[in-house]
């Protein structure tokens, strides 16, 4: 092995990147905004704080990104009927449409860059992805 397993997970990351980032141009979404449309579409609503706490994003950097989905159309804040002072966040019907096409961009580019590999070797990598990726080794 000439690489280090790293700079693999490394180009890898910067193709999908690069994929999503030109699809997601079609619909004027951001790759920073992608994991926030996909959070919020998963939960229905949900908070600032939650998205925060789950994607580890700074408080100043979520508002901003909020804001611009906001005015995009793709979310809707509204106040908490439980908490006055908390906002809920949630899909617009735009936003939905979004979500859908942004959720499947990964199968789209797994179905890509898997191409090369056989079935079985699919099956394979990602038995040991899932491995790797949920060991409790490679935590920081």
């Amino acid at each position: 092995m000439t690489e280090s397993f790293a700079f693999y997970v490394s180009v890898l990351r910067k193709y999908f990147t690069q994929y999503c980032t030109e699809k997601l141009a079609e619909i004027n979404v951001t790759y920073g905004q992608l994991f926030i449309l996909i959070f919020v579409g998963k939960k229905e609503t949900c908070s600032p704080k939650e998205i925060s706490l789950a994607l580890k994003l700074d408080a100043g950097h979520l508002n901003r990104t909020l804001s611009k989905l906001i005015e995009n159309g793709l979310l809707k804040q509204k106040k908490s009927t439980k908490d006055k002072r908390a906002n809920i966040i949630s899909l617009t019907p735009k936003g939905r449409e979004a979500f859908e096409m942004s959720h499947n961009l990964f199968w789209e580019w797994d179905s890509v860059i898997l191409n090369p590999l056989s079935d079985n070797e699919k099956q394979n990598l990602m038995e040991l992805m899932k491995k790797i990726a949920f060991s409790e080794d490679g935590r920081f």
